[in-house]
């Protein structure tokens, strides 16, 4: 028996699988863009600290399967300007453990600035193959400045 795989030319890119959230809504969206410009297929939120921001994750988590879970340096306390506190450290240990339960097969991306979440995806999961080309300069505004 011959298997037959049919390709819809109005299929989503086949490039890496990203759930990504952080602390700022405006921050997300602009890293969703941008991933998504360069042929990643992204989903990028902002969570709370609260069983609300828990749920939210939990339903991401479990509404698809992902490469990477790329996680934001204030939520991560990588964010240079806003260290870490006991809270955001009890927060991303809560966090971790949630993903790590919800999929465990995904790489952990920690991102230190929104501006090098591409770079950071690739240094852990690798380029982007040839379904997924990189553009320079198309997809979105480049995030800059805030955390993811």
């Amino acid at each position: 028996m011959t298997t037959v795989h049919i390709t819809d030319s109005t299929s989503p890119p086949e490039g890496w699988r990203i759930l990504g959230f952080g602390k700022h809504p405006d921050t997300a969206a602009a890293v969703q863009a941008h991933l998504r410009g360069q042929g990643l297929r992204a989903r990028n939120f902002a969570l709370t600290d609260d069983a609300e921001g828990d749920a939210a994750l939990v339903g991401h988590l479990t509404d698809g399967e992902y490469d990477g879970i790329l996680i934001g340096s204030y939520i991560n306390g990588q964010n240079p300007s806003e260290p870490p506190t006991p809270d955001t450290t009890a927060w991303f240990n809560r966090i971790l453990n949630i993903t790590h339960l919800h999929a465990p097969t995904a790489k952990l991306i920690l991102v230190r600035d929104p501006a090098d979440a591409l770079t950071t995806i690739e240094n852990v999961l690798g380029p982007p193959g040839p379904a997924a080309p990189r553009t320079s300069g198309a997809g979105g505004a480049q995030p800059t400045g805030q955390e993811v």
